[in-house]
């Protein structure tokens, strides 16, 4: 039977009893239904997750009630009224799970004490829980902001904790989301991880929402700027551009100017425009000045950044500054247009007459893009010249200083000649140095295949042109750098007609049929007759001509030296060995060559000049030995 029926029955029956006692029957039947309906019936209470769990409930000293039996809730009572330091009434419960709430329907009672006497109970139906839409994570995530992902409602009961690359973050509530800051997590970009989405209660893990291989987006670029890192600057900009591979939605550039090492700020401020950034400047950069453009960070469109903060160091140029020079110091041809260039274009306006001098025969014939041009045509042979530009220079923007530039230098003090030709019709070249009355003369390559006595006589006629000025006033120097050039170019010990040029001269002992230096046959090896080939007839020419008071011939491989005994030679061969460390085999011909030879030249300089010959056999076939030969050389020229 149920309440309401039992109440009627009891109501007839109070009803038949006498007046006296209808009225105190029915304060008694009115307290029991009032009592029933408000302690004995559960209250239903909906769990909420998006905010506080709250019953209207009126509640006399709340202070003094306890809950009964176990609940997996605490009870507050808000709403409360105070009389000093005793709260009489509230006027509302709230209840706060302390354990992970789950869905179903959970009973709370509270009474005074704890006791079955004004016990309430309140039915407490919690739903399931909010739940996560990871569809957000199928695409690549950002790594330098927050990742919201969706939920089926709000939640704030439970935290959702992000986890990946061996670190967690706790994500923030927000109205039907979680919002995980992932830079917390530091991910590379670009890079797939292992993410983990959990929801937890305090401390524990409630349940696993995600767990899944997830890839970061990859990250900005820079493709392409206005300035290249290291650039000088020349121009006066007032706008730098950046271009990026994704459009730019956010972006915190600096600029620094470096004085003395310190980083001294710029204003800076930036336009974005798709995938372009335009940095401005309000003023003028200081000149002759470096400066670091710096981009810490930025945000794409999608949601990416820099993998590392953009630094671009460059700098502002000053004046026009010499970068090179055509020629060098010694040995410029007579006649020659020397190319002073700088590193950026000259001003057109400027007249140069003004701010550039020339000197000692050298004209200024005018100047072209950053190029300055001087010709030497009023320049004599070996004679001096200087080129001086002063610091009002100015580039094609009109900036000027650091342009101070001098220069000093002389024109070739040799000339060259043509002896002869080889048998292929190759020049056979002499160069001539000084003008006193006694010469000597070096020759080199009479062999094809020695080629390092080229190489030497080429170093000697450099050291010869940049310190002609010390070749002593009675001297004269001839140099002939390869007297068989057909050998050279073949690379063999013979001339292009198979002759061994160092066998055809007209000495007493010359022989056609000879012997090669493996002490082999070599028929017609010494050439049809005396003096028959192109190229010991150029050389003895010139040495008929010239008379020289000493010649030096130039042979490898042997490191020996040995004088042709006329005159002098055999002293001069004993210093030359001491200053070179070659050994002295004068008069010891059976220890100087293993083999026959005849028709040489340096015998030939004795017998039908009486000119005293020095031959010198290099340590190597191939390296010039200057270094070791110089003090030498130079002394058989002052001797």
């Amino acid at each position: 039977m149920g309440l309401i029926s039992k109440c009627a029955t009891l109501w007839a029956k109070i009803k038949r009893l006498p007046k006296k006692y209808t009225i105190s029957a029915s304060v008694f039947v009115v307290a029991i239904l009032l009592y029933s309906v408000i302690f004995l019936i559960d209250k239903p209470v909906v769990f909420s997750y998006a905010g506080a769990t709250c019953a209207k409930q009126l509640t006399l000293f709340p202070e003094l009630h306890d809950i009964s039996g176990k609940t997996d809730y605490k009870v507050q009572a808000t709403q409360t009224l105070r009389v000093g330091n005793v709260t009489i009434l509230s006027q509302e419960l709230c209840f706060t799970p302390i354990n992970s709430p789950a869905a179903g329907v959970d009973k709370v009672s509270t009474a005074p004490f704890g006791s079955w006497l004004l016990r309430k109970t309140f039915a407490i139906t919690a739903a399931a829980p909010p739940t996560a839409h990871a569809a957000v994570l199928s695409k690549p995530i950002p790594v330098s902001k927050p990742l919201t992902i969706p939920l089926s409602g709000t939640d704030k009961v439970f935290t959702y904790h992000m986890k990946a690359n061996g670190a967690r973050v706790v994500c923030d509530p927000k109205a039907n989301a979680t919002s995980c800051d992932v830079s917390k997590l530091k991910l590379s970009q670009g890079v797939p991880y292992e993410l983990e989405l959990t929801r937890q209660f305090g401390d524990d893990k409630a349940a696993t929402l995600v767990s899944k291989e997830v890839t970061t987006l990859s990250a900005t670029h820079l493709s392409a700027a206005s300035v290249k890192p290291g650039e000088v600057v020349y121009a006066k900009p007032k706008t730098f551009e950046l271009e990026f591979d994704k459009k730019i939605t956010k972006i915190t550039p600096k600029l620094y100017r470096i004085d003395d090492g310190k980083r001294v700020p710029v204003a800076v401020t930036s336009t974005m425009n798709d995938k372009k950034v335009l940095l401005t400047v309000a003023d003028d950069l200081a000149r002759s000045k470096g400066y670091e453009l710096l981009v810490e960070k930025l945000e794409a469109g999608d949601g990416s950044g820099l993998e590392a903060p953009y630094k671009l160091p460059f700098t502002m140029s000053g004046g026009p500054k010499v970068t090179s020079v055509n020629v060098n110091r010694t040995g410029v041809l007579i006649g020659a247009t020397v190319v002073v260039t700088f590193d950026q274009p000259l001003s057109e306006k400027q007249d140069i007459s003004k701010i550039v001098t020339a000197t000692g025969g050298a004209a200024i014939s005018g100047k072209k893009n950053n190029q300055l041009l001087i010709t030497l045509d009023g320049v004599p042979k070996c004679g001096d010249f200087s080129i001086k530009v002063t610091n009002d220079l100015q580039s094609n923007y009109d900036i000027g200083g650091n342009s101070a530039w001098d220069y000093a230098g002389r024109t070739v003090c040799h000339t060259v000649g043509t002896i002869g030709y080889s048998s292929k019709g190759r020049a056979i070249s002499a160069y001539y140095f000084g003008n006193g009355p006694s010469t000597v003369l070096y020759t080199g390559a009479i062999h094809g295949n020695e080629i390092s006595t080229k190489y030497l006589m080429e170093k000697w006629v450099d050291d010869l042109e940049a310190n002609a000025r010390t070749i002593p006033a009675g001297k004269s120097v001839v140099v002939v750098p390869q007297i068989n050039p057909d050998g050279v170019g073949s690379s063999a010990r013979v001339n292009a007609r198979n002759v061994d040029l160092n066998r055809n001269f007209a000495t007493s002992d010359w022989q056609k049929d000879i012997t090669t230096v493996n002490n082999k046959p070599f028929p017609g090896g010494g050439g049809e007759s005396a003096m028959s080939e192109p190229e010991t007839q150029a050389l003895s020419s010139l040495a008929q001509r010239l008379r020289p008071s000493l010649v030096l011939s130039y042979h490898s491989v042997g490191g020996i030296v040995a004088a042709n005994q006329a005159g002098s030679s055999s002293a001069l061969a004993g210093t030359y060995s001491q200053l070179s460390g070659y050994r002295n085999t004068t008069g010891q011909t059976g220890e100087t060559f293993e083999y026959s030879i005849s028709g040489t030249a340096d015998d030939w300089y004795a017998e039908k000049l009486g000119v005293p010959s020095i031959l010198i056999e290099l340590g190597s076939s191939t390296a010039h030995q200057f270094s070791r030969n110089q003090k030498a050389m130079w002394a058989m020229l002052n001797s």
